[in-house]
C-alpha cells in the first residue's frame, strides 16, 4: 500500500523537484497558461490551486482600501504562505492583485489541464495547463470577425480554366513535328 506517498518524484531529489514546481507555477501565474508534460501539469495543478486559494482568501481585503491591522496581518500571512511556492515578487503581486480577486467566490477548480498529444522527440504525452477564466477575458475584449465566403469567384476561376483549355492549341507529337519540318 502507498499510504502517504502522494506526488510524483520525476527522478529528482527533493530540492531540484521543488525548484521545478516553483518555476512551473511561477510561469503559469505569469503567462496564465503553459505547455508541459502530462505528469508535470497534473502535479503543479495541486500546488497552483493551493496558492490561488491563499490569494482568494484575502481577495476582498486586497480590493478594500480601508483595512484594519488584523486584515493586513491576514494579507501578509497569505502572501508568505503563497510565497513558499511563488518565488518572484512581481508574480506574487500579480497573483494577489489580479488572479486572486478574479476567483473570489469560486469554490476551487481554478485550473484546467488539456491534453494536446505526444511530443515529437520522445513521444511524451503533452498538456496545456491554464487558468479557467483565461479564455473568457480575452474573448470579451477582442471579438472575432468572420467574413462570408462567396461561391461565385470559385465558379469564375473554374470557367476561366475551361476557357484556357479551349484556347490552347493541341500539342504536336514528334511525328507531327517531323512532318511539319520536312514540308517546309
Amino acid at each position: 500500500m502507498r499510504h502517504q506517498k502522494h506526488g510524483r518524484k520525476f527522478g529528482r531529489k527533493s530540492g531540484p523537484r521543488h525548484a521545478l514546481f516553483a518555476s512551473l507555477v511561477n510561469a503559469l501565474f505569469e503567462h496564465e497558461h503553459i505547455r508541459t508534460t502530462d505528469a508535470k501539469a497534473k502535479e503543479i495543478r495541486r500546488i497552483a490551486e493551493k496558492a490561488i486559494t491563499w490569494a482568494t482568501s484575502v481577495g476582498k481585503v486586497m480590493t478594500n482600501d480601508k483595512a484594519d491591522a488584523e486584515d493586513k496581518a491576514r494579507v501578509v500571512h497569505a502572501m508568505r504562505m503563497a510565497g513558499r511556492v511563488v518565488k518572484q515578487k512581481a508574480t506574487l503581486q500579480k497573483l494577489f492583485s489580479e488572479i486572486g480577486p478574479r476567483f473570489v467566490g469560486r469554490p476551487g477548480g481554478y485550473t484546467r489541464v488539456l491534453k494536446i498529444g505526444n511530443r515529437k522527440g520522445d513521444a511524451a504525452p503533452m498538456s496545456i495547463i491554464e487558468l479557467v477564466d483565461r479564455g473568457n477575458a480575452k474573448a470579451e475584449s477582442a471579438p472575432v470577425e468572420t467574413k462570408s465566403v462567396e461561391a461565385k469567384p470559385a465558379k469564375k476561376k473554374a470557367a476561366a480554366k475551361d476557357d484556357a483549355k479551349v484556347e490552347k492549341a493541341p500539342k504536336k507529337t514528334k511525328a507531327a513535328k517531323s512532318e511539319g519540318t520536312s514540308a517546309e
